[in-house]
């Protein structure tokens, strides 16, 4: 998946290059290596990398942009008779879905041509989108499964602001209006915002890791906090840890909350162990060997106070490969002389590939579904492994008011609203 940020400002003389370069800032950690900027020149439509300010961006009151694969542009933007449409994953009814939307922007009422044309995908899976057009109007619209957020801002009364994170709208100093439900949509132009509803799918979720692991802490996703979330899922591997420890600490950057959570419940200090160098770099998200071994070992300088001769827990938000882990275990051990180390997950073993194209997991190469747990013990070099279980997922669904998509850890649909 990969973030998308819109912005429309009802009034010229802004200078959109300052806004979009920040806003692509805050969505960085979703994935992808190319910013992708489109914008409203004129009478026409223009494409860049957002990083000059040639060919008119600065005088533009329209942009659409993404971080995206350099190599699968194509596979998220369709460039229409007067629009150019990106999304927030591939699709094979992404051509159709602008069709449609063309369609409907030629109507005398859009947003009611928009909710028409868009209800034929209700029960499909297909990418939430922004779509941008010469005439200077914005469409953006979350898929009709609710796979992954969308959330609409305003700045002041000057812009409308769009993005899949609301850390990207709050960053640019505009305040968080709307989470749009599963098939909800706006169309948007310089005289009007209007909301439209496309049907209601029956197979309505968020993918679990949107708030497991890939939204910021400081965003909130369908109205629940990222970070309280994780710290409820930390408070809960408290039930598994059957051994006192001295120290709990998480794995930079996302496993943080987990820790604070389970220190609380186990009355073990949480320690800040890990310091990271150079930029934030996501492992989980990086495809290469090489990459991911760089990206583990630019997050994981241990402070050596913190663990040595120290009974340590260490929590993660999921175990993938195992790679990430088993680092970790060696730093401790071997590097650093801690006497135990017990590593937590906050989610359920991950068991299969993720069959909408949102997370890339290949079955092959995870290690809970190839092995049991006390062989990934012995591969880790650790004194215990814990996973929360489904049952933990379910209660937090429910306390938070929301249902996942958990295909990948075994189970379609968790929770229910």
């Amino acid at each position: 998946m990969v973030g998308i940020l819109s912005i429309l400002a009802f009034e010229t003389g802004w200078d959109l290059l300052y806004f979009v370069n920040y806003g692509l800032t805050a969505l960085a950690h979703r994935g992808g290596d190319t910013k992708l900027v489109c914008w409203k020149h004129g009478d026409n439509i223009a494409c860049g990398d957002g990083e000059s300010s040639a060919g008119g961006l600065e005088n533009s009151e329209l942009v659409v942009a993404a971080w995206l694969n350099e190599k699968q542009l194509s596979s998220y933007t369709v460039e229409g008779r007067s629009s150019i449409t990106v999304s927030d994953r591939p699709s094979k009814y992404l051509v159709e879905l602008v069709e449609a939307v063309e369609r409907a922007l030629n109507s005398r009422k859009p947003h009611l041509e928009l909710s028409k044309q868009l209800s034929v995908f209700t029960e499909e899976d297909v990418p939430s989108f922004a779509t941008l057009t010469t005439r200077g109007e914005l469409v953006v619209w979350r898929s009709s499964t609710g796979l992954t957020p969308l959330s609409i801002g305003g700045y002041g009364f000057d812009m409308v602001v769009a993005s899949s994170e609301t850390s990207a709208i709050e960053i640019l100093d505009a305040d968080t209006r709307k989470h749009l439900s599963p098939s909800e949509g706006a169309y948007i132009s310089r005289r009007q915002v209007r909301l439209f509803k496309s049907g209601e799918s029956l197979r309505c979720r968020l993918c679990l890791f949107e708030l497991l692991y890939t939204a910021r802490h400081d965003s909130t996703v369908d109205g629940v906090s990222a970070y309280e979330f994780r710290k409820h899922l930390g408070r809960e591997l408290g039930k598994y840890l059957n051994s006192a420890v001295d120290v709990v600490s998480g794995v930079p950057e996302t496993a943080l909350p987990y820790a604070i959570g389970l220190s609380e419940v186990v009355r073990a200090p949480y320690e800040l162990g890990f310091i990271g160098t150079a930029q934030r770099s996501r492992s989980m998200l990086k495809e290469g060997v090489r990459e991911k071994l760089i990206s583990i070992h630019l997050k994981l300088n241990p402070v050596k106070s913190v663990f040595r001769g120290k009974r340590v827990a260490v929590v993660d938000d999921s175990m993938v490969t195992g790679s990430t882990l088993k680092t970790v275990a060696q730093i401790l051990r071997y590097r650093v002389g801690a006497r135990e180390l017990h590593v937590l997950l906050a989610s359920p073993k991950l068991v299969g590939a993720c069959p909408y194209g949102v997370v890339k997991l290949d079955p092959s190469s995870l290690i809970s579904a190839q092995l049991d747990c006390s062989t990934i013990e012995k591969y880790l070099d650790v004194d215990s492994v814990s996973w929360l279980k489904e049952r933990d997922i379910e209660s937090a669904a429910l306390r938070f008011g929301t249902r996942f998509c958990c295909a990948c850890f075994g189970r379609d649909i968790v929770g229910g609203r």
